[in-house]
């Protein structure tokens, strides 16, 4: 292909191969395990030798991208939580004989509650509006059903028909949300009024802390207006590099072993339709370098392009 292909209109091709890697297997799919391991990545890895990884190893390390963007006022747990003596805390019987064996950092757990509790806000109350206004408001019917297959699959569009076409879009969209979030958002509720109630039978200095990261934490990882702070001008690409797990990973393991061009490739299609933003390959190389400056997305190189001696 011409170095200016980027430039030139999406085609059939370009159409076909983005509908066949969104039919092929629903976002829901693809992220059904992203969010259990990002929080293992968010709480700093905690017993690395008894946690198996399920993702390739880019993965890892674009969520430690997103703990230093999109979560950097997400505390470490290491920071928040130290337990000298664990046997001494499994026998206290008291909030006294607890205190001797914990160490609280009370600004840290309110900065945690204040993020989940302006997710629970945003999932709840926000989210329909926001998805009508962004996402869904110019949708066709037929659009608004080919949407609802990329994200959820044939089998479910085809047993929720009646409901997509009753209902509005971004009201059925923020259900299946709230539903694919239950556990979380349940978890996420009943955070708040026992560690605020603990910081109340702790000490007046833990109920001041832990308010003033309340606060804090409300406004650290989404806005008023419900867009994430942090975002950097990668987001896009780390994401669905983030997504398209299972297609890199079968290039990982192939053999011969793909190289960066095949990967930039394949990727132009999903440029070409807006999926992406447009990046040249030596801008994918710069994003899958080893870290920290990239996500160490090992790919095997041109001949003409040896690795460097740290790869």
């Amino acid at each position: 292909m011409a170095k200016n292909d980027l430039t030139r209109e999406a085609g059939p091709a370009d159409k076909l191969a983005v509908k066949e890697f969104f039919y092929a297997l629903p976002m829901m799919e693809r992220g059904r395990n992203i969010v259990p391991e990002m929080i293992w990545v968010l709480m700093g890895c905690p017993e690395p030798e008894r946690h198996e990884k399920i993702f390739p190893d880019y993965c890892y390390n674009i969520f430690d991208v997103f703990r230093r963007t999109y979560f950097k006022g997400f505390p470490l747990f290491s920071d928040t939580v130290l337990i000298t003596d664990p046997a001494g805390l499994a026998s206290a019987k008291t909030l006294e004989q607890a205190k001797n064996v914990v160490r609280l950092d009370w600004k840290n757990l309110g900065r945690v509650v204040g993020i989940a509790a302006r997710c629970v806000r945003f999932a709840e109350l926000e989210a329909a509006d926001k998805l009508e206004e962004d996402i869904f408001g110019d949708l066709t019917p037929e659009k608004t059903e080919e949407l609802f297959m990329v994200i959820f699959g044939k089998q479910w569009v085809a047993d929720n028909l009646e409901m997509i076409r009753r209902e509005p879009p971004e009201k059925v969209f923020a259900g299946m949300l709230n539903q694919y979030l239950a556990v979380w958002l349940a978890q996420l509720q009943a955070m708040q009024p026992k560690i605020d109630d603990l910081a109340y039978q702790w000490s007046a200095a833990a109920m001041e802390e832990f308010n003033q990261g309340l606060a804090e934490g409300c406004k650290a990882f989404m806005d008023v207006a419900g867009q994430l702070v942090g975002e950097s001008g990668r987001s896009g690409i780390y994401c669905f590099l983030l997504f398209a797990w299972p297609e890199i990973k079968a290039m990982l393991e192939s053999d011969p072993k793909k190289t960066m061009t095949d990967l930039h490739e394949w990727l132009k299609p999903f440029m070409r339709r807006g999926v992406i933003t447009k990046i040249d390959i030596e801008t994918l190389r710069d994003v899958c370098a080893p870290p920290p400056s990239g996500i160490g997305l090992s790919l095997r190189p041109l001949k003409s392009r040896p690795l460097p001696a740290s790869a």
